[in-house]
């Protein structure tokens, strides 16, 4: 059974989130701000059975980034991000998109860190730690 359930902007697809991520925190290493165009992205990282596509996945388009060894997996119909993949295959969800569907970020969902914070493009200023 699903601890969470998020779905995209229009709809068509629904998914499935199992047991806690792995990694809760603001992402700033250059990979991400690279696939996404974002200057961190602000994560909760899975292993890839802990993440279902229950409903819509011939609407998803899977984009193999040239020159990285990530993905990212979107609706066809709104460009919703539903989650992108790291180095290690991890699926990497968004928190805002979980945010958004759930009316707020749950604290089990919170960030607990920013990491490679050292190449960083924006100062945040909040009292979480900053790994390199």
């Amino acid at each position: 059974m699903a601890d969470y359930v998020v779905t995209c902007d229009c709809g068509a697809v629904e998914m499935a989130l199992t047991g806690a991520p792995r990694v809760r925190g603001h992402c700033h290493c250059q990979a991400c701000r690279t696939l996404l165009n974002v200057p961190y992205h602000s994560v909760n990282a899975y292993n890839a059975e802990q993440v279902e596509i229950t409903k819509g996945a011939e609407t998803l388009v899977d984009f193999q980034h040239p020159n990285l060894k990530m993905r990212k997996i979107f609706c066809q119909g709104c460009g919703e991000v539903m989650f992108n993949t790291n180095a290690l295959d991890w699926r990497v969800v968004s928190q805002n998109l979980m945010a958004k569907n759930l009316g707020t970020l749950p604290e089990d969902l919170a960030s607990v860190s920013h990491f490679h914070y050292d190449g960083r493009i924006v100062d945040v200023a909040d009292d979480l730690p900053k790994k390199p």
